[in-house]
């Protein structure tokens, strides 16, 4: 009777002694968050127990991909290996029993010599695999042996679900202490950005956080200008091909270039590759690449990864924002100086034209011009040669804007310069005419019409230089159109004076000079208004004095015009034939 108590009181303090095993295991595994350690302390707690020379460890890194973490008594080679397995028994598998052809991931355990493997469950679902070989005398487990194993198995599952998660916060920790630095730095750079309105700093200050922040001192910054990429800064070991940049215009987010797959891009990829470059962000405006920031090698030999891609696209976004603000500024403090300068030449201009048009005996006479811009190509005159005689003249100047004014100042100093040579009015033309050409280049001329009006007479001599005909509406309502002399002044040199022609107005009679900006006025359908209707406010106010002629005129012209931008300047010389005794005066 004394043989069962000592089998039992054996059995006891076998139990008792793995009970002690397992919670002594549970307190190491537990007591460290070191992935390493556990598996290794789990491993050679297993070995031990089972007499096995060797023993292995695996994780589920992806679903279905298994990879070797530790091995003992097996090649150190065989670490980080991976496993595709599709389907894991939630029990203890006996290799030497198992059908290798239905489960093929089982022969790399059989090739080293692995005879059992436990699956490693916690939350029902299985972490990883751990494999043993036990002493061969040992021909099966029994159920005290595998009791102990699944225990210890699922301690070391809960032990490394719990590394796993505390690794996975500490990568996530890690990431977002990186973004928060980034974002950072995005900030204090942004501020730097929006305080600078000089592209050339703006420019610098890029490049010193890209070098600060991610670790580089090759480079390349291209940005567009005039339309093309160029070039603004680099630093490379070799020259930079500027042809390249025709092609950076294509690329709409960060790649490295390695990347660049098509057969088309592959020399590219060998040029950059031979300058060093790794990487080309696109500085990207309203979804168009203004500009491309290539980098060469990090300072520390990693590869740049996605975050280091979304951080340099960022950064690249927010400094050509600025640079487009610098240019905006510039712009505007260029316009600013413009539009200055053009008040300064529209008041010199009004001074090339009559301040006080003369008071001309038995004649009433208005002018007027209103210039399309600040400053206009349209040039009126009349000028007193004696009490019987005085010029009137109109021109206008192709082309618009600043060009045509200095066109037009130059034409009314040469008529000023000329008239008093007492010329006749055709030679004095062709004189006008060829010193135009000599002192204009090709693309340029000008329309004009001058006459000299003898108030005893009436008379009025004029040259017409392909101007638009003024208009003579005689007391009786008929019209006649003042047509004779020659070409437009600034086409060519005039072999010949200019024809010259001449009428006499008489009392009652209307004179009317204009430049196409009257005749051309567009409506809102863009129709000429032409000169019939001119005509027919010209007879409909015949009666009045000339001031409000000229400002019906005008305003009809504007009615026309109505809701649309005037497109041409607006230049009038209205002269009327009164009784001599009814002399009126401006």
């Amino acid at each position: 009777m004394s043989i069962p108590v000592l089998q039992s009181e054996k059995k006891h303090l076998e139990n008792v002694f793995d009970m002690q095993s397992l919670f002594e295991f549970s307190n190491v595994v537990n007591a460290s968050l070191d992935l390493k350690f556990i598996f290794n302390h789990f491993i050679l707690t297993l070995m031990g127990k089972l007499l096995s020379l060797r023993g292995i460890v695996l994780l589920e890194r992806k679903p279905g991909i298994f990879c070797i973490e530790s091995v003992k008594g097996l090649p150190s080679d065989l670490i980080n290996t991976e496993i595709r397995i599709a389907k894991i028994p939630k029990r203890m598998i006996n290799i030497e029993r198992e059908d290798i052809r239905k489960n093929p991931w089982l022969k790399l355990f059989k090739i080293n010599e692995i005879h059992f493997l436990l699956p490693l469950i916690t939350r029902d679902r299985i972490v990883g695999i751990a494999g043993v070989s036990p002493d061969r005398r040992k021909k099966k487990l029994n159920k005290q042996a595998m009791a102990y194993l699944k225990s210890i198995a699922n301690i070391a599952a809960a032990a490394i679900d719990k590394g796993l998660y505390i690794n996975e916060l500490a990568v996530i920790n890690k990431q977002l202490d990186r973004k928060i630095q980034e974002l950072k730095t995005l900030f204090e750079v942004g501020k730097e950005f929006n305080g600078v309105l000089d592209a050339d700093r703006v420019v610098k200050l890029l490049l010193f956080s890209v070098m600060g922040q991610i670790g580089v001192n090759r480079y390349v910054l291209c940005l567009t200008q005039g339309g093309e990429m160029e070039v603004i800064s680099s630093r490379l070991d070799k020259e930079f091909d500027r042809k390249l940049c025709a092609y950076f215009p294509s690329i709409e987010s960060p790649i490295l270039i390695g990347n660049l797959k098509r057969k088309a891009d592959q020399a590219v990829q060998k040029q950059l590759m031979d300058v060093g470059i790794q990487v080309l962000v696109p500085l990207k405006l309203q979804n168009q690449t203004k500009g491309i920031l290539g980098l060469g090698e990090k300072l520390n030999r990693e590869t740049y990864s996605k975050k280091d891609l979304e951080f340099l696209s960022s950064l690249g976004n927010l400094a050509v924002i600025s640079l487009e603000n610098a240019r905006l500024f510039r712009e505007a403090i260029e316009k600013q100086r413009l539009e200055d300068e053009l008040l300064i030449a529209k008041e010199i201009q009004r001074g090339l034209l009559p301040a006080k048009l003369p008071a001309i005996p038995t004649f009433d006479v208005a002018a007027t011009n209103i210039s399309s811009k600040q400053v206009g190509g349209d040039y009126y005159d009349i000028i007193t040669l004696s009490h019987e005689h005085y010029v009137l003249a109109i021109g206008d100047v192709s082309g618009k804007g600043t060009p045509a004014s200095l066109l037009m100042a130059n034409l009314q100093a040469t008529i000023r310069a000329l008239v008093p040579l007492g010329l006749s009015l055709g030679e004095l033309t062709k004189r006008v005419n060829d010193l135009i050409c000599e002192n204009t280049g090709s693309g340029r001329f000008i329309t004009f019409f001058w006459g000299i009006l003898h108030v005893e007479s009436r008379t009025f001599k004029y040259v017409n230089a392909g101007h638009n005909q003024p208009i003579l509406l005689r007391a009786d309502s008929t019209i006649e159109k003042l047509d004779k002399g020659g070409m437009i002044l600034g086409i060519m040199k005039a072999p010949n004076p200019y024809q010259e022609g001449e009428v006499t107005i008489n009392t009652g009679d209307v004179l009317v000079l204009f430049t196409d900006g009257v005749s051309e006025a567009m409506n809102s359908k863009g129709e000429e208004m032409g000169e019939e209707r001119m005509e027919n406010v010209i007879r409909m106010n015949s009666k009045e004095s000339a001031d409000t002629i000229l400002s019906k005129i005008v305003e009809d012209v504007r009615e026309y015009s109505r809701n649309t931008v005037q497109s041409d300047d607006i230049t009038l010389v209205v002269l009327k034939a009164i009784i001599p005794d009814c002399s009126l005066e401006n």
